[in-house]
């Protein structure tokens, strides 16, 4: 009979050792598994952190390069204006100087003609008041020419400094659109967080494995001293009908 009350006390410790350890094992691959889902995620999420910022890195660089690509263009166009302003200028100043040379040839011209008409006077050897009033027609007719001619060179300076000053405003205007349109310096966009390291979850105690079997053979023991006592007939004696 001992016999059987130490085989029903060992089934029972050996079950609930079994389920202890079974119970524990089950613990521990689930926390293994929550560890490993945790981890694949932290490294997806830091796998797109990475992408994100090699696009942002790539398209900075794409944004540096238009950008030297648009002041090199700026460059071209202010020096494409300037010769143009220099030729404009230069033409300008070619008809001031022609028409103040036409302007100086007719003085010229007029003085030699009063001084023709002078002499032409002159050499009439009359006197009295008809001739002077013909010498001072002479000299009215010379004055009128010379302020005329006069008048028409300070009429082409004004008109000279003008066109000028229009030829500098038009560049002016040409440099300042050409500035306008360039695009704003590319600044390098902030790089991406890291996503959190998962923090490992504890597996289950190895402690309370062991005070699940030790618990376990506890009851085996106390099943199996009461099943000897029932046996023998103590104060627990099984009744057999």
């Amino acid at each position: 009979m001992c016999s059987v009350a130490l085989a029903l006390g060992g089934v029972q410790a050996v079950g609930g050792v079994m389920g202890a350890m079974g119970q524990h094992n089950a613990q521990k691959a689930a926390v293994a598994r929550q560890n490993q889902i945790q981890q694949q995620q932290y490294q997806q999420n830091l796998r797109m952190q990475q992408e994100k910022d090699r696009v942002k890195k790539e398209k900075h660089a794409a944004d540096l390069a238009n950008h030297a690509q648009a002041l090199n263009d700026f460059q071209k166009q202010l020096e494409v204006t300037q010769l143009e302003t220099n030729r404009a200028m230069s033409v300008a100043k070619q008809k001031q100087k022609e028409r103040n040379a036409k302007a100086s040839f007719e003085m010229q011209a007029a003085i030699a003609s009063s001084i023709q008409a002078q002499g032409a006077t002159l050499s009439t050897g009359n006197a009295g008041q008809s001739f002077l009033l013909q010498v001072e027609q002479n000299k009215r007719e010379l004055g009128f020419a010379t302020a005329q001619l006069e008048q028409q060179m300070l009429d082409t300076n004004r008109a000279h400094h003008l066109e000028g000053t229009g030829i500098l405003m038009q560049q002016y205007s040409q440099d300042a659109k050409a500035y306008s349109s360039l695009p704003g310096t590319p600044q390098a966009q902030r790089a991406s967080f890291l996503p959190y390291k998962p923090i490992p979850i504890a597996g289950p105690s190895k402690m309370a494995l062991m005070g699940n079997m030790i618990g376990a053979i506890g009851s085996g023991a106390s099943t199996a001293v009461s099943t000897q006592r029932a046996i023998q007939g103590g104060d627990d004696a099984l009744k057999f009908f």
